[in-house]
C-alpha cells in the first residue's frame, strides 16, 4: 500500500509517482565520463515479474515506458516448447523508430532492413488473428487463405524467431546468414499460392518448415547449406 507522506494511493495501490520513480532509475544508464577522461557506457537490463503474467499492470507498464524496449516471455510458447519462448508480437524495440538506429543498421546490414522486419512482424501479427478465425470457426470454416496466412506466420516463427541452443551451428548466427535466412523466407511470405484446401496448404508448409531447420543446423556457405537451399528453391517451384 501506498502511504509516503499520506499520500493517496495510485492504480492497484502503487505510488501515484511510480511512473516517474522508474523512469528517473533507468534514466542513469547511458553514455557516462570516467575518471581517466575517457567515455564508458552503463546498461541497464529490468526484470519485471507480474502476478498472473499481467503485462497490464503499473509496474510493467511504467518500465516499458522507460526502457523503450521490451522482451515478453510466452508461457504458451515454453509449454509448446517454442524457445527463446520470447512472444513476438508483445516485444518490441521503440529503437527502431529512431531515425540514427534505422540509418545505422540501414549501413550495417542493408537499406531498408528496419521496414523489412517490420514486414514479417506484419506477416506473425495476420497469422495469429487467422489463426484465431480457424481457432473459433474450425479448418472448414474458414477460407484457404486463412490457413495460408497462418503457416506462413509459422514459416516465420520456426525458421527465424526459434533457435536451438543445444546445437553448435544453430546456437550461434553470424548477421549475414540472419540476413540471408531471413531474405529467403520472407520472400516466400510474400508468394501467392494456390491450394486446394487447408490439408493441401498445411501439407506444403510442413514441408517447407522441415527443410528450413534441417537447414538451419547445417554450417554457414557449407555444401550441405547450399543443397538444402537447392532443395527449397526446387521444392516450392515444383508446388
Amino acid at each position: 500500500m501506498s502511504n509516503r507522506l499520506e499520500e493517496l494511493p495510485g492504480q492497484d495501490a502503487f505510488p501515484m509517482d511510480l511512473s516517474a520513480i522508474i523512469s528517473s532509475f533507468y534514466a542513469r544508464a547511458g553514455l557516462v565520463k570516467l575518471n581517466n577522461g575517457e567515455t564508458g557506457s552503463v546498461t541497464f537490463l529490468g526484470t519485471v515479474s507480474p502476478a498472473g503474467g499481467n503485462l497490464k499492470e503499473p509496474v510493467t507498464e511504467s518500465t516499458k515506458k522507460a526502457a523503450r524496449c521490451f522482451y515478453a516471455l510466452s508461457q504458451g510458447r515454453a509449454d509448446s516448447k517454442r524457445y527463446p519462448a520470447i512472444d513476438p508480437l508483445d516485444s518490441y524495440s521503440k529503437y527502431l523508430e529512431y531515425p540514427e538506429v534505422a540509418s545505422y543498421l540501414g549501413e550495417k546490414i542493408e537499406k531498408g532492413w528496419v521496414e523489412l522486419v517490420y514486414r514479417g512482424k506484419t506477416l506473425v501479427q495476420r497469422g495469429k488473428e487467422a489463426n484465431d478465425q480457424i481457432n473459433i470457426l474450425g479448418d472448414d470454416g474458414v477460407p484457404v487463405d486463412y490457413h495460408e496466412r497462418f503457416w506462413k506466420s509459422e514459416l516465420i516463427d520456426f525458421v527465424i524467431l526459434q533457435q536451438d541452443a543445444f546445437d553448435d551451428i544453430d546456437a550461434n548466427c553470424p548477421m549475414e546468414r540472419q540476413q540471408y535466412m531471413y531474405k529467403k523466407v520472407l520472400a516466400i511470405c510474400e508468394q501467392d499460392f494456390e491450394f486446394a484446401d487447408f490439408n493441401e496448404c498445411s501439407k506444403f508448409f510442413k514441408g517447407l518448415i522441415n527443410l528450413f531447420r534441417q537447414m538451419n543446423y547445417a554450417e554457414w556457405q557449407s555444401e550441405k547449406f547450399y543443397d538444402y537451399d537447392k532443395q527449397i528453391d526446387a521444392y516450392i517451384a515444383n508446388h
